[in-house]
């Protein structure tokens, strides 16, 4: 009986649903989660035929609350989760009913697949598998479940020569393009460093072209002899890496512009310092690098003008937790600020954090985190509905 008087319910609500205008009722859709969406296309061909539209795309979008997204792999588990923030995006609460949980086992056909996640950009992510046989990328949706592999680079990344990528978007002809920075470098016998780079390329691949284009080497000349230390980050048309001059002890910031696709050297905060533990993020939407090479306090640099270097200014000091104090080698990726002055970071490749500038209180972040041999990414992410179809891409795959 109450089954019958529940389902009676709603199916007054859906003809309620079906007789507004038009208009309103997109306004509703478009205010939906993501994975709501899906679940309401099995409602009625009408409301498929709404999410499929462009321009609800697009509205669904503007309206999407932010999220992150996290990579986890395990002993023989390999996944991505998407989970939004609450609807009160002040307060540093992660909406349970919003996560996704998506396998990534059989995205790569190779066994043995060593996947990492390098850069998220209006609801696609770019994601890599490589070892010393091959070298995949692939960009992918997590929320409508399509991916798409990109033709090979040219030639296998082998130790010790490096490859640093990044995916971003161009500011003004809004193409989406990946970045791979290429060094061959040659190491020091007995220390196993870094000593010298020969020679560095780099290539670019748009989305829908089909290829990878090689760029000049004229525009490479300030990474010569450097070293790129992490996956690029995008912001403001520009993606970025922490680089370090081989001759001398200077840390600059490696720029490359989308739109120009030239690389321009961006300053540091703190020239010349030595055995820097950075890690480039945005916070507030402004640049920043969170040093973590004290023993006993984090301390994150923001550019209050991009592009200035006397810009740079100290905003932040964390007091470590107690258990985190002491030598280390973990980078530390500063990715969200709430307005209480707890920021979310990513320690190394292991866990994610909740820190705060006023006190020495941190927590792990609430999400399921792996123990025991693991590595975990994180980045910024807000779900998008359009499809890879939409580039051009003859081979889009399905989760």
């Amino acid at each position: 009986m109450e089954n019958s008087i529940y389902y009676k319910y709603i199916n007054q609500k859906n003809v309620f649903l079906m007789n507004l205008p038009s208009d309103i009722l997109v306004e509703i859709l478009s205010r939906l989660p993501a994975r709501a969406v899906f679940r309401c296309k099995c409602v009625c061909k009408t409301w498929i035929k709404i999410f499929s539209d462009s321009k609800f795309v697009t509205l669904h979008f503007a309206k999407a609350r932010p999220g992150i997204v996290v990579h986890q792999s395990e002993m023989f588990k390999n996944f991505i989760k998407l989970v939004e923030f609450g609807d009160e995006i002040d307060h540093h609460d992660l909406d349970d009913d919003s996560l996704l949980k998506f396998d990534l086992k059989r995205i790569s056909e190779f066994s043995g697949a060593n996947i990492v996640l390098d850069g998220s950009v209006n609801g696609l992510i770019c994601l890599r598998d490589s070892n010393y046989e091959h070298e995949s990328v692939y960009v992918c949706n997590p929320t409508t479940r399509e991916y798409v592999r990109l033709p090979d680079p040219e030639g296998v990344v082998q130790y010790p020569s490096m490859a640093t990528y990044g995916f971003g978007v161009s500011r003004v002809s809004g193409e989406y393009k990946v970045v791979q920075v290429f060094h061959d470098q040659v190491l020091d016998p007995i220390r196993q460093t870094c000593i010298r780079i020969p020679w560095s390329e780099c290539h670019v691949y748009t989305l829908g072209t089909g290829s990878w284009r090689s760029i000049n080497e004229n525009m490479l000349n300030f990474a010569y002899g450097r070293r790129c230390r992490s996956v690029g980050l995008f912001f403001n048309g520009n993606i970025h890496w922490l680089i370090k001059d081989l001759d001398d002890t200077h840390e600059m910031i490696s720029c490359f512009d989308l739109e120009n696709e030239v690389f321009q050297p961006f300053p540091a905060p703190f020239p010349g310092k030595e055995g820097l533990l950075g890690g480039l993020g945005v916070l507030q939407d402004r640049l920043c690098l969170c040093d973590n090479t004290s023993y006993c306090e984090i301390n994150i640099w923001v550019m209050k003008e991009y592009g200035v270097e006397k810009s740079w200014t100290r905003q932040f000091v964390i007091t470590k937790m107690t258990e985190l104090t002491g030598p280390t080698l973990e980078v530390v990726y500063p990715f969200k600020i709430f307005k209480d002055g707890v920021i979310m970071v990513l320690w190394g490749d292991f866990f994610m954090l909740y820190c705060c500038n006023k006190s020495n209180v941190g927590q792990e972040v609430d999400l399921d985190q792996p123990r025991g041999p693991n590595k975990i990414e994180a980045m910024l992410h807000v779900s998008s509905l359009v499809s890879l179809k939409n580039f051009g891409f003859e081979n889009v795959c399905n989760f």
